[in-house]
């Protein structure tokens, strides 16, 4: 594994720096600007962190993927900032990375952990936790709808799209589980079953 290799793969955050990486080949930006494409791009179940969207462009700088340039800010004239620009190596990794088989990992949200480790005398608390979830994913629902679904005139806007389309089935289907879940536990207790 190469070193570029090496700085998509660390940590837990690989798709983050996979879809980071891409951002910059497509074209060059600053940290705060880069973190707002991200989260624009990947919608409201993947918003990332300014601190972590530094790191991760430390991990490029020092693995040659991007090259960091001291640039005029045209918001304030006498201000510097850094701007990020992808290296030859950059789409080389991006191409390599595309053609590597998918890995799939096990959905597992904290309230799953819960649900499965709840015992009777939790079941309050459990619903509890339920309706926080629930209320959780009206929220992500709701700001995925707000971004709304403009009509796609390029490629990137027909990908946001397809992402945005993903996120939404992915939450409404958690929503689903949550109504059933709760409703499950509540007639089993009614029913003096606990």
């Amino acid at each position: 594994m190469g070193t570029t290799d090496i700085a998509l793969a660390r940590g837990r955050n690989r798709e983050l720096r996979v879809a980071t990486l891409a951002l910059i080949v497509e074209r060059p930006g600053h940290g705060y600007e880069l973190t707002n494409r991200l989260n624009r791009r990947l919608g409201p179940t993947w918003q990332i962190e300014p601190k972590l969207m530094y790191s991760i462009l430390d991990d490029f700088t020092r693995a040659n993927l991007v090259v960091a340039v001291d640039e005029a800010n045209p918001d304030r004239p006498r201000q510097m900032r850094i701007v990020y620009h992808a290296t030859e190596r950059a789409a080389a990794t991006l191409q390599r990375w595309m053609r590597t088989e998918v890995e799939f990992g096990p959905v597992r949200p904290d309230v799953i952990a819960r649900v499965a480790s709840a015992s009777p005398d939790d079941a309050e608390e459990l619903l509890r936790v339920l309706d926080v979830y629930e209320s959780e994913l009206l929220r992500l629902l709701e700001a995925n709808e707000h971004d709304g679904d403009p009509p796609v005139r390029s490629w990137r806007g027909l990908l946001r799209a397809v992402a945005r389309s993903h996120t939404d089935s992915y939450l409404q289907a958690e929503f689903q589980w949550v109504v059933l879940a709760r409703r499950r536990i509540r007639e089993f207790v009614a029913a003096g079953r606990c």
